[in-house]
């Protein structure tokens, strides 16, 4: 029997992209015989029982730093592709054989929806495990954690690997076990969490994480890419922390629009007009809210009224359990424990007439894109992995490998419908849904927001047709609305839930109810919305076609649409393609094309941004890997205490109370404490250093540059600080009951620690460089001339950018 090749389909334009040096790899020639390795050792292994199967893998186990490494991968592989033969009846495919192959070479592959991701990835990953080191399998959501882990648990038992999950809730010690089993599947973010937790703790015995090795990342681009500029903060209640502050809900939710604050609906702004401010200042009794020393107030007044007006229940938020839970934008789930900052948190819960949650103070803080560059073996795998190539050798030095389907794609996109208000696309997506259900066909249609999935549904419920809602309310539901979405004559709305981690089969598990399904066209994806990454409305439309079934995806949108109007859209496309409002969509393509030009722009401007935060935070995230360095030398010991040497008399004493070791503990808990507030203020420093950066630019400098040297020298000061303090606490130190005590110093950490999301936008700075250039010779001719009006200008950006909420 001849070897099948798997072979993508190469155009011109594909070969002209590769030598200008694209990082996408579309020629799979290099994997043919590796495949007919592991084919060969394949065939040895079918004659095996489970029992020698699993002795197998141990002897590898045994002997795997004395046999070559393709050697060991064809035979380990075979071995995994028969283990999952045998747990799961599914012999993976040889284009999932060649996609392992290419994730063990460190890359990113691009596999289609319903091709075996999840079954694909058990190859590396126990290769991996195999080798002795752990593997991390990252996913997008606990619950695909979980689903995975079990899933896929069989396949590893059967190579004599054990398996772990993590999920949020679990207690140290249960998470300690996971991340030690062979095979961990976790959240990206959790383990980042988790990370930054093990750099808090007091004694080494509190660390959860084992040192990293390998992840592979599930939903690679999105993980790796739209979550990357989102830092993951540890932030804890500690002493003297304040909590109360007095709640101006009520009086913002007094106050009326278009009277006493404006909004503009294209900036996302608000603000309070002359009536409005002297309204508040009435209520308040304070005086002027810009007078010296009130500017704290007028945050929260801020604050306050963005959470009234521009933060909307059901869209950015939901509430549930008594908490505020965020709903994040990229998947439309909750993001359970996360909050935002700078007291936008806060004026939620008082809006919402929910109990308050305290601030406290930021502990530490890292990157998820930092997180995962840490790994020093890294690859993914998602279905939308080609638009993201760019950034991802960029950030990660990671290439692209695309990954043919098994059998040839089937699905039909049809174009855009594109309506002139929000009233006739909803009417028109009413009509298509009810069409396509009189058929017997399933439709999925996917939406933006919370709110409109149920606005959605109960149009539909009004002409009769049942749906079933998968949301941010809805989402512990969601395996069992997933399974149904393919069934004769379902109807399912969804968030963007559905954009990810879910495999729509057809019909309802038997091949009759798939049949009918199939003869039907298959099904039927339906978007609301475009979003600001290309590869969010791929992974809706990727719902649909799965492993050569037809299916049909059309995004039914309007000029009211939030992006559209958000960037101003509308204003891109000619008058004369812009009809009166009216029901039928507007039948032009260069409608379409504007619209698929500016999320072009938009990604590209999204690219911008996270490749300035990258800068920004290099130097920041250097000096933290030195603190954290440091940080654990303390607390395993390893660090010989030397400061408190150089009062010898005063050290001497101790030790003759007590000992050596007992007093070079004392020093390292002392340094560690104090290590740790200094940290806490170089980051506190930091921050507010990085909000008015970009101001130096009216005076020629480089915002970076200038950043970078004023966050070397705080972290010199730091150091030097550190060693002042430690020996300022040996005069605090006395001897109690045959023990050392330090007066004035705590050192206990936080009384309790929690996480939530920052969003920096350092994209701001671009609106600054287009007034007044890049500096130099420029700036010193006309600086004295226009200089003021300049101010001026950047004041009311400013006022803009402060104004604007954050979202997490």
């Amino acid at each position: 029997m001849d070897a099948v090749r798997i072979r993508n389909e190469i155009t011109w334009r594909d070969g002209l992209a590769r030598a200008r040096g694209s990082s996408v790899r579309l020629g799979l020639g290099a994997f043919d015989a590796h495949l007919d390795s592991i084919a060969r050792h394949e065939h040895d292994v079918r004659s095996l029982s489970d029992a020698e199967l699993q002795a197998r893998a141990r002897a590898m186990r045994a002997a795997r730093n004395s046999r070559p490494r393709a050697e060991l991968r064809a035979e380990l592989f075979a071995l995994a592709r028969d283990a999952a033969r045998r747990a799961l009846a599914q012999r993976p495919y040889d284009v999932q054989v060649v996609a392992a192959l290419a994730l063990d070479d460190g890359a990113v592959v691009e596999m289609q929806t319903g091709e075996g991701k999840t079954l694909t990835a058990t190859m590396p990953v126990a290769l991996q495990a195999i080798e002795g080191r752990g593997a991390h399998v990252l996913t997008f959501n606990d619950y695909l954690a979980r689903r995975d882990a079990e899933w896929m648990g069989p396949v590893y038992r059967l190579l004599g690997l054990s398996v772990g999950v993590v999920q949020q809730g679990m207690d140290p010690e249960v998470r300690r076990h996971a991340y030690a089993a062979d095979v961990t599947y976790v959240t990206a973010k959790e383990a980042g969490f988790d990370h930054l937790r093990d750099q808090l703790v007091e004694r080494a015995a509190g660390i959860v994480h084992r040192p990293r090795a390998f992840a592979l990342v599930d939903e690679a681009d999105s993980l790796l890419i739209d979550e990357a500029r989102v830092p993951l903060v540890i932030a804890g209640h500690l002493p003297g922390d304040t909590e109360a502050r007095p709640s101006l809900a009520p009086l913002v939710a007094s106050l009326a629009g278009g009277v006493h604050y404006s909004t503009d609906e294209y900036r996302r702004d608000v603000e309070l007009t002359d009536a409005g401010l002297e309204r508040v200042e009435r209520a308040l009794g304070c005086g002027s809210l810009h007078a010296a020393g009130r500017e704290g107030l007028l945050a929260e007044v801020n604050c306050a009224l963005h959470a009234q007006v521009l933060l909307q229940r059901d869209v950015d938020y939901i509430v549930r359990d008594g908490r505020i839970a965020i709903v994040d934008e990229f998947t439309g789930r909750v993001m359970p424990d996360r909050h935002w900052p700078d007291g936008l948190q806060a004026a939620l819960e008082a809006k919402e007439g929910l109990e308050r949650r305290p601030d406290g103070q930021v502990l530490t803080s890292m990157t998820l894109q930092r997180f995962l560059r840490g790994y020093p073996r890294l690859c993914g795998m998602t279905g939308t992995a080609r638009d993201a190539a760019e950034e991802l050798r960029t950030f990660y030095e990671l290439g692209v490998v695309v990954i043919p389907p098994h059998r040839p794609l089937r699905r039909v996109d049809l174009p855009d419908a594109v309506f002139t208000h929000r009233d006739a696309k909803e009417q028109a997506v009413a009509d298509e849904v009810a069409r396509t259900h009189a058929t017997g066909r399933p439709v999925l249609v996917g939406t933006l927001t919370v709110e409109e999935s149920e606005r959605l549904a109960a149009i539909l419920r009004a002409r009769g047709v049942a749906s079933a809602v998968l949301n941010a309310k809805e989402d512990e539901h969601e395996a069992r609305v997933v399974a149904e979405a393919g069934a004769p004559g379902a109807v399912t709305i969804a968030t963007n839930m559905a954009g990810r981690g879910t495999d729509i089969r057809l019909g309802r598990g038997t091949p009759e109810s798939a049949d009918q399904v199939t003869a039907l066209g298959g099904l039927y994806v339906i978007g609301t919305n475009r979003h600001e990454s290309r590869r969010v409305d791929l992974q809706l439309r990727g719902r649909a076609g799965r492993q050569g079934d037809p299916g049909e995806t059309r995004f039914f949108l309007s000029l009211d649409d939030e992006l559209l109007v958000r960037y101003g859209i509308r204003g891109l496309i000619p008058a004369r393609y812009l009809p009166s409002p009216q029901a039928p969509p507007i039948e032009h393509p260069v409608v379409r094309g504007e619209i698929a030009r500016a999320q072009r722009i938009i990604e590209g401007q999204a690219f911008e941004i996270r490749r300035t935060l990258a800068r920004y935070a290099s130097t920041l995230e250097g000096q933290y890997a030195l603190v954290m360095e440091r940080r654990a030398a303390l607390v395993s010991g390893e660090e010989a205490p030397e400061v408190w040497a150089r009062a010898a008399e005063s050290r001497g004493r101790l030790v003759a109370a007590v000992g050596e070791a007992a007093t070079d503990d004392a020093e390292r808990a002392v340094t560690r404490v104090h290590l740790d507030r200094l940290w806490r203020e170089h980051l506190a420093a930091c921050a507010d250093l990085r909000e008015g950066i970009h101001l130096v630019r009216l005076g020629g400098q480089d915002p970076l540059q200038r950043f970078t040297t004023e966050v070397e020298a705080g972290f010199a000061r730091l150091t030097a600080a550190l060693d002042a303090a430690v020996l300022a606490s040996l005069d605090r130190v006395s001897v109690s009951g045959g023990r050392l005590e330090v007066s004035g110093v705590d050192l206990k950490g936080p009384s309790s620690t929690w996480t939530y999301l920052v969003n920096d936008d350092p994209f701001r700075e671009q609106v600054l460089l287009s007034l007044i250039g890049s500096g130099g010779k420029t700036m010193a001719i006309y600086s004295a001339v226009v200089m003021p009006l300049l101010f001026l200008l950047w004041t009311l950006v400013e006022h803009f950018w402060r104004r604007k909420p954050r979202r997490g």
